[in-house]
């Protein structure tokens, strides 16, 4: 079961340059992301008075907008502003999750139709900042998982374009149910074309005959961690590389991660009640969590409140 803080209960959020408490009444009903779901978002972490990774999070709310075509966005600078008046107003320093979400702003009429989002005389209307902090401590235990296979198929860039990280996210929310049914932490998901997309809420990686290896991105989100623990292979030279991934490869692998942004690279050790190798948290993934937390503190991958 997901736990929160009992500090949460006093956090001030960010809705368009206000401070609000959790349940207060923030956006208008007539907002674009409330109605039609037009709302993007990405969460960085933040460690030790630094949000680590900042510009990834940001190119990645960024992109989803474009795929979900707002009409006008913001500039990175005015997001990383709300998000240190809203760090600075809670006295946020360590241990903090913290959402950052961007919706098209406000609707005349109650339309899908993205022209719908404009002012009464139809001026253009300013998207609408969302900063959501929250102390949150590691999603996954970092001494091993359980995962299923989901029997829900990621929709591919035709159906739903999953490679927008939106509030569209009703297929991991099932695939998450199924998982908790049936007692493990979450769900593989599989896409259209019969490959690996990723977890429900996370990427994943494999590692067979010491190469670690992702799935593409088709049918999901880029994802932060995802590129870390690429780049963190490079530096430390780990072989790896993205790669079409099939049930057999990931029933044969011989180490299974969930890659996220709390947890960083957590190793599954069952996946279908089966053990993942030899049941245990494998060489590899011991090594990438140690390298990633030492990139956690490493000023040159943060940006500094």
């Amino acid at each position: 079961m997901p736990t929160t803080d009992p500090r949460n209960r006093d956090v001030l959020s960010w809705v368009n340059g206000e401070l609000v408490k959790q349940y207060e009444a923030a956006i208008p009903l007539f907002d674009s992301g409330f109605l039609h779901g037009k709302l993007v978002w990405s969460a960085p972490r933040l460690v030790q008075g630094r949000l680590f990774r900042l510009q990834d999070h940001l190119d990645k709310i960024r992109h989803s907008a474009e795929l979900n075509h707002f009409p006008v966005y913001p500039g990175d600078d005015e997001i990383i502003e709300a998000v240190c008046k809203t760090l600075e107003a809670n006295k946020m320093f360590d241990g903090v999750h913290v959402r950052i979400s961007v919706t098209a702003g406000n609707q005349v009429t109650a339309s899908m139709d993205v022209d719908a989002v404009i002012g009464w005389e139809g001026e253009p209307v300013s998207p609408r900042i969302i900063v959501m902090p929250e102390y949150r401590d590691a999603v996954y235990a970092k001494d091993g998982i359980s995962v299923i296979t989901s029997r829900f198929i990621r929709p591919g860039p035709l159906v739903v374009d999953q490679r927008s990280h939106d509030n569209n996210q009703n297929a991991s929310s099932r695939a998450l149910f199924e998982a908790k049914r049936a007692g493990a932490t979450s769900a593989l998901m599989y896409g259209e074309d019969g490959y690996v997309a990723e977890a429900a809420a996370s990427h994943i990686a494999i590692v067979k005959d010491g190469v670690v290896k992702t799935p593409f991105v088709r049918a999901c989100p880029p994802g932060v961690t995802r590129k870390v623990m690429l780049e963190l292979c490079k530096e430390n030279g780990i072989a790896a590389e993205e790669a079409d991934l099939t049930r057999d490869d990931v029933s044969n692998a011989d180490e299974f991660m969930l890659l996220g942004t709390m947890s960083g690279p957590v190793a599954v050790t069952t996946l279908d009640q089966q053990p993942v190798g030899d049941g245990a948290v494998g060489p590899v993934a011991k090594h990438l969590y140690e390298l990633y937390s030492q990139a956690l503190l490493d000023p040159a991958h943060s940006f500094p409140v």
